[in-house]
């Protein structure tokens, strides 16, 4: 995965060709005190997901995750606010407009902190070995969950767990507690008789939808 940097400068040139083949004002896009608000918006809703110990790069694949939702919550305000002034409809269409660069920089902050490709996977020792060679690990379904006698939630947070997922991602993709992910993730050790979650995904591979 390139270095986020890197992914933000890309998007910026991507968003300036476009500006520039449709002939459109760029500087129109720049809103700095919209951007501080989403920002602080994100981050408020990251807190919640925080526990001692989150690495950095976690808690930036958190906060990518939640700028989509603050983006939501800020434009909407925007729209209701607008739409409720006096004004009426004088140079209400610009306006509502303006109000969508919320959402675009919310998605530029998504694209640019979370990655799907998360060092977790590399973690889980599923990536690279260090011969330069990449792992061919099998890949494992929800057929393969099941066979091997788990639930459907523990099913699919085992599927997780082999994707090399946090906790804390976990609890986020699936709305659910870190403490309620732990306890499901100790009933799995407890059924497969592992003792690390990098054990999971070579246990699981041994069933199939027909065992």
């Amino acid at each position: 995965m390139k270095k986020r940097w890197q992914i933000f400068l890309y998007l910026l040139l991507y968003i300036f060709l476009l500006a520039f083949v449709l002939g459109f004002d760029v500087k129109r896009l720049i809103d700095g005190k919209g951007l501080f608000v989403l920002l602080t918006g994100s981050f408020l809703l990251t807190l919640p997901f925080y526990h001692r110990g989150m690495e950095k790069g976690e808690f930036l694949y958190l906060f990518g995750r939640k700028s989509i939702e603050a983006g939501l919550v800020q434009t909407f305000l925007l729209l209701f606010i607008r739409l409720s002034d006096a004004k009426g409809s004088e140079g209400l269409l610009p306006d509502i407009a303006l109000c969508f660069r919320t959402m675009l920089y919310a998605f530029c902050v998504q694209f640019t902190f979370a990655g799907k490709e998360t060092k977790g996977r590399q973690e889980s020792g599923f990536g690279d070995f260090g011969d330069g060679k990449e792992a061919h690990a099998p890949e494992i379904t929800y057929d393969n969950c099941i066979a091997a006698g788990l639930t459907k939630r523990e099913a699919e947070i085992a599927l997780l767990v082999c994707r090399g997922c946090s906790n804390a991602m976990i609890a986020e993709e699936l709305v659910i507690s870190e403490t309620t992910v732990k306890k499901h993730i100790s009933n799995i050790f407890e059924k497969t008789g592992i003792r690390k979650r990098e054990e999971l995904r070579a246990y699981l591979a041994r069933y199939s939808a027909a065992d």
